[in-house]
C-alpha cells in the first residue's frame, strides 16, 4: 500500500488527473455493468408485462363480462338436467299405455288446430334402462298449425322425442308425418312382496297435497297387511279418469269438484277417506306484453283454462269477486301445463295455470300474474275414492293406504324440514323447498280429530262436505247448464276409514252397487241452449 502511495506522489498532477479520470471511469462502466444494465432489463421487461397484461385485459374483459350469464346458463342447464331425471324417476315410474299417449298427442293437435288422420304404436325399443314407445302419426293442417304441434311435443312435461318428419303440400294446407317417442322407466315388481299378494293400483296428481303417498311409498308403509300396492304420480289428470272409467287403475286422489264430474260420467265411485282441506293453487296469467293491467281489461278476451274443473271454477270465483261472469270472457278448453307452455312460446294472452309454471314464468317475465290463490277463500276437501268393483276382497289394501298416508302426514308433521328436502329432490316437476313452502300455506292435512268428523258418524250428518258438494253443484247448474246432485248416502264408505281411527260410535255404512238418486241411475242432463 506504502509502494502505491509513493508511487502516486512521484506522478506529476497531469498524470494524476489522467488517471484517476480512468479510474473513475472504469469504477462507473463497472457500476453500469453489474447494476445499472440489469435494472434497465428489467425495467424493460417489466413495461413489456404491463403491456401484455393490458392486451389481455382488453382480450378478457368481454368474456368475462359474459361470465354471469354463463354460470346461469350453466345453472339452468343443471336445473333441466335434475328435473328431467325426477320425470324419468316419478312421472315415468311405470309404462305409459297407448292411451296415455294418444290422448297427449290428441291433445297438442286440438288445442293447435291440427287434425289427427291416424296415430299407429310401433314396436317398443329398450335403449339401455329406457324403454320406448315411438308412434306413428299422420296430420294435415297449416305450416303455422303444424309447427305449433310439434313445439307442444318436443316442450311436453312428459318425456317425448320427435322424429323422421315429412311435410308435403302448401303452406295454407300440409299433409305430413312424425314419430313421436314415450320413453319411460319400466315398472319393477316389488321383489319382496310375494306373487300372490292383493294389489291395488293407484294414479294421483303430482300435487304437494298428495306427498304423504309418495312418502309413505318411498319408506314401504304401503305395503301392509301382506298388500302390495302400486301408487305412482301422473300429471295428465284426465287419463287418470279415463283408466278409472276402463278400470285400468283402483283409485285416485281428487276432491269435490272432478268428484262430480266422474259421478256424472257414470263411474261407480266410493269415497274412502277424506285426505285434506286445499285452497286453490290456480293463478290467472297474462302474458308479459299484454296491455291488460286488471281483471276488467279481460272483458271481450280469450282466456284459456281446463273447462269443468277446478281451475274453471277458480276463474269462475274470481271474475264474480270483481264483479263479473264467465259470460264477460270466451273461455277456451287447455290444460294448466299447456297453458304455460303457450304463454312460454307466445301464443295465448291469457290463461289459468299452477305452480311451479307460475313462479318460472313471472321471474323470467314472460308471463305476470293477474289474480292468485290469494284473491278468494275458495278452499276445498280432497278424498281418496275408489272404484266400488275394486273393494270387494281389498279391505286390508285399502286400510294400508289410509294408514301410509296418515303416518307419512305425522312423520311430515314432525321432520317439516327433511320431508321438504325429499319433496324438493324428488317432486317430478322440480318443485323447489321454497315452492313447497308456499304452496303448504294452502294445505291443511287432517287432524285424526277433524277426520273422525265426517267418517264416524252416518251419512246423514251435516259437515263441511255438503257446503263444497252444494257450490259445485250450482257452478255446474248455474255456469255449465248440468243438472247434478251428489248422491252422498250412495257414494261414502267409511268402513275402512273407521276401522283405521277406532270410530267407537258411528252409523252402519251405505253400499249399494249403483249410483243413483231417488231410485234412479244418477246422471248429468244439460239444459236446452246451455
Amino acid at each position: 500500500m506504502n509502494a502505491l502511495l509513493a508511487s502516486w506522489n512521484k506522478l506529476a498532477p497531469q498524470d494524476r488527473r489522467a488517471l484517476g479520470i480512468c479510474i473513475v471511469f472504469l469504477i462507473c462502466v463497472t457500476l453500469y455493468m453489474g447494476v445499472l444494465a440489469p435494472l434497465g432489463d428489467m425495467y424493460e421487461a417489466t413495461v413489456q408485462e404491463q403491456f401484455n397484461l393490458k392486451n389481455q385485459i382488453q382480450l378478457n374483459t368481454p368474456k368475462a363480462m359474459v361470465l354471469p350469464d354463463r354460470e346461469a346458463k350453466l345453472r339452468q342447464v343443471k336445473d333441466e338436467y335434475e328435473s328431467l331425471k325426477r320425470q324419468l324417476d316419478l312421472i315415468d315410474r311405470r309404462d305409459w299405455a297407448a292411451s296415455d299417449i294418444y290422448n297427449e298427442i290428441r291433445d297438442y293437435a286440438s288445442v293447435t288446430g291440427v287434425t289427427i288422420k291416424e296415430i299407429r304404436p310401433l314396436s317398443q325399443k329398450q335403449e339401455g334402462f329406457l324403454q320406448s314407445q315411438p308412434m306413428d302419426v299422420t296430420f294435415s293442417g297449416s305450416f303455422t298449425a303444424i309447427e305449433k304441434f310439434i313445439y307442444y311435443l318436443e316442450t311436453s312435461p312428459q318425456v317425448f322425442v320427435v322424429s323422421e318428419i315429412t311435410l308435403t303440400g302448401k303452406s295454407g294446407a300440409m299433409q305430413g308425418g312424425l314419430v313421436v317417442s314415450k320413453y319411460s322407466i319400466p315398472a319393477k315388481a316389488d321383489s319382496k312382496m310375494p306373487e300372490h299378494a292383493v294389489k291395488l293400483v293407484l294414479a294421483v296428481p303430482p300435487w304437494i297435497g298428495f306427498a304423504p303417498f309418495e312418502i309413505a311409498r318411498h319408506k314401504g308403509w304401503l305395503h301392509a297387511n301382506g298388500t302390495r300396492i302400486e301408487c305412482y304420480f301422473s300429471e295428465h289428470e284426465k287419463t287418470n279418469f279415463e283408466k278409472l272409467y276402463t278400470g285400468e287403475i283402483d283409485g285416485t286422489a281428487t276432491h269435490a269438484l272432478e268428484l262430480i264430474q266422474l259421478l256424472a260420467k257414470g263411474v261407480d265411485l266410493r269415497i274412502v277417506a277424506p285426505l285434506a282441506q286445499f285452497k286453490s293453487g290456480d293463478t290467472l296469467m297474462v302474458a308479459g306484453s299484454s296491455p291488460i293491467k286488471s281483471l276488467k281489461h279481460l272483458r271481450g278476451k280469450t282466456v284459456f283454462v281446463e273447462t269443468g274443473g277446478a281451475a274453471h271454477y277458480f276463474l269462475y270465483e274470481v271474475l264474480k269477486h270483481n264483479g263479473m261472469s264467465l259470460s264477460d270472457v270466451r273461455v277456451s278448453n287447455m290444460s294448466r301445463e299447456m297453458v304455460a307452455q303457450s304463454l312460454r312460446a307466445g301464443l295465448i294472452e291469457a290463461g289459468v295455470t299452477f305452480e311451479p309454471y307460475v313462479g318460472r314464468l313471472h321471474r323470467e317475465r314472460i308471463a305476470r300474474p293477474l289474480a292468485g290463490p290469494e284473491a278468494i277463500d275458495n278452499w276445498t276437501l280432497q278424498f281418496l275414492v275408489m272404484r266400488e268393483d275394486a273393494l270387494s276382497g281389498n279391505g286390508h289394501a285399502v286400510e294400508s293406504l289410509i294408514k301410509g298416508f296418515a303416518r307419512a302426514v305425522s312423520w311430515w308433521q314432525k321432520n317439516p324440514e327433511q320431508a321438504e328436502q325429499f319433496l324438493a329432490s324428488d317432486n317430478p316437476q322440480g318443485v323447489s323447498r321454497r315452492t313447497i313452502e308456499e304452496i303448504m300455506k294452502s294445505v291443511r292435512f287432517l287432524t285424526p280429530d277433524e277426520a273422525k268428523v265426517y267418517f264416524c258418524n252416518g251419512p246423514e250428518a251435516q259437515n263441511s262436505m255438503d257446503e263444497y258438494f252444494g257450490k259445485y253443484e250450482s257452478f255446474f247448474k248455474q255456469e255449465l247448464g248440468y243438472e247434478v246432485v251428489v248422491p252422498k248416502a250412495d257414494i261414502l264408505d267409511w268402513q275402512y276409514a273407521r276401522k283405521v281411527y277406532n270410530c267407537t260410535a258411528h252409523g252402519k255404512p251405505v253400499h249399494t252397487n249403483a249410483t243413483h238418486v231417488n231410485g234412479t241411475h244418477m246422471n248429468a242432463t244439460r239444459r236446452e241452449g246451455g
